[in-house]
């Protein structure tokens, strides 16, 4: 999927969202795998390193359900209308346990900070804003890379604008939707295809990019506060 999409190299990580979630970089090779991530063998030549999520677009249309929110294009306009973290609310989004970085698969979500002023899109903005949180702290345990972009793919996160947004805002990096439909098929391919010398090099046929969403500077700090928020009720509760 990494290489299909075009995020091969430690400037261009592969951020998928469908039902859960995964952020991955594909290095040359890995002298140490941070704690709370897993590494994988591409090939004789690559490794992907990176950690993955039990949440992802299961929050987001678990909230729209149980709320009865509606359809995504009337929701979409108000979610991206919503002041960043201006809701009060501190969520661990986990709805069905955790995977990386803690690994506390038997958790389950917790949501902090409900008032009588609370509305039901102000949870589902805050709860999308913790799945990125959650995306932030692996990222934050990968080996930093000059310029990087990340390469946004699954249709959790690619059909809602507002929450590209949300995560370049969080993450404080360009966020691409990858217009590759097929990306894991398109990856087997073209390692196939270097495999059997038909092609130098994966790298030499990129994915095709879509949209660019770049980060608000102004949002990305009162993020950053947030995050630690998250990570403070995460050692109150989880440890």
């Amino acid at each position: 999927a990494n290489i299909g999409s075009g995020a091969v190299g430690a400037s261009r990580a592969a951020l998928t969202v469908g039902t859960t979630g995964a952020v991955r970089i594909v290095l040359p090779h890995v002298d140490h795998v941070p704690p709370g991530l897993w590494c994988y063998r591409v090939d004789k030549n690559r490794a992907l390193l990176g950690g993955a999520t039990s949440e992802g677009g299961n929050v987001y249309g678990w909230i729209r359900g149980m709320a009865q929110l509606g359809e995504k294009e009337y929701i979409e306009p108000q979610l991206a209308a919503l002041p960043p973290d201006g809701h009060g609310l501190t969520v661990l989004p986990f709805w069905a346990g955790e995977r990386s970085p803690g690994w506390a698969g038997d958790v389950r979500a917790t949501i902090s900070g409900l008032s009588l002023s609370t509305t039901p899109l102000e949870i589902l903005r805050a709860s999308l804003e913790a799945v990125a949180y959650r995306f932030a702290i692996i990222l934050d345990r990968l080996p930093p890379a000059d310029n990087r972009q990340l390469v946004a793919s699954g249709g959790g996160l690619l059909s809602s604008p507002a929450w590209m947004q949300i995560m370049a805002d969080v993450l404080g990096l360009p966020v691409i939707a990858s217009m590759e439909t097929e990306g894991t098929s398109r990856g087997t391919a073209l390692l196939a295809l270097e495999a059997l010398g038909q092609i130098d090099a994966v790298e030499h046929l990129p994915g095709e990019d879509g949209e660019v969403f770049q980060p608000n500077p102004n949002n990305h700090r009162i993020y950053r506060a947030a995050v630690e928020r998250q990570r403070a009720l995460y050692q109150k509760l989880i440890g």
